[in-house]
């Protein structure tokens, strides 16, 4: 089974995104104890999961390892991963990067990566995601506001760079639907990955899939995760958000 096919090979399309805000936790449970609860709320409705590095890094080691720990266990139940890491550098420093998490102690299937200074950034990840049979999946279209000013002038490149590479997918912000579309359509055998849905206002996921409803994973972080926040009841909260959202894409990927 490719890296792709892994993404897909649940009943889902629903990507669960792992932001464990410490200030947001529910009293008393600590950062790994609340993303083990969340894997298993939302298993039944989820094709993967998504934990953002940067919410374990500002924990320091006991974060870090906590990551591991996460990542560990969304392997062990079956469940592909991604890395949000958003790597981006040149030579030896990219080789390491890709060892980490390509193999190494942050093992992942896929991780997110920023292309910005140049294709060469990429190159170790995709020579390695090529020998694991993992994903790189490069932020093309994100879904910041600001995000068209610079992304503009790189799409076309990176379009191409994208078209040409299996092990690539594309995160494509679920903010900005006419792009989606229009990604699509250039990309149609690419693996999105689909940020924005939920808490940030993307709606309109129909563009983002291809005409068999397949080719995308769309997440959803804050609006699960913290869906039982100033409730009492914060784990049926998160399994009941979970539901929804999956819901809601299936009737969009339907259409």
């Amino acid at each position: 089974m490719g890296w792709r096919d892994r993404f897909e090979a649940r009943p889902s399309a629903l990507c669960v995104g792992l932001d464990p805000m410490a200030e947001k936790l529910p009293r008393g449970v600590g950062l790994l104890d609340f993303c083990l609860e969340a894997i298993a709320l939302a298993a039944p409705f989820a094709a993967c999961f998504k934990p953002n590095a940067a919410f374990f890094e500002r924990e320091g080691p006991e974060g870090m390892r906590a990551f591991a720990e996460v990542l560990r266990a969304i392997r062990e139940r079956g469940f592909p991963s991604i890395a949000d890491v958003k790597r981006g550098d040149v030579g030896s420093t990219a080789e390491a990067y890709a060892d980490a998490y390509f193999g190494g102690p942050f093992d992942a299937d896929a991780i997110t990566l920023n292309a910005g200074i140049g294709l060469d950034a990429v190159e170790p990840f995709r020579r390695r995601a090529r020998e694991r049979d993992r994903g790189a999946i490069l932020l093309l279209r994100t879904s910041n506001p600001g995000a068209g000013r610079f992304q503009d002038a790189a799409e076309p490149a990176l379009v191409e760079a994208i078209r040409r590479e299996p092990a690539f997918g594309a995160v494509v912000g679920a903010t900005d639907a006419a792009a989606g579309k229009r990604l699509r359509a250039a990309l149609p055998d690419t693996l999105f990955l689909v940020p924005g849905f939920g808490a940030q206002g993307g709606g309109d996921l129909g563009a983002f899939f291809d005409p068999r409803g397949r080719g995308a994973v769309v997440n959803s972080s804050r609006a699960i995760l913290f869906a039982g926040e100033g409730k009492g009841d914060w784990r049926a909260a998160m399994r009941d958000a979970a539901r929804a959202a999956h819901d809601a894409i299936e009737e969009a990927r339907r259409r």
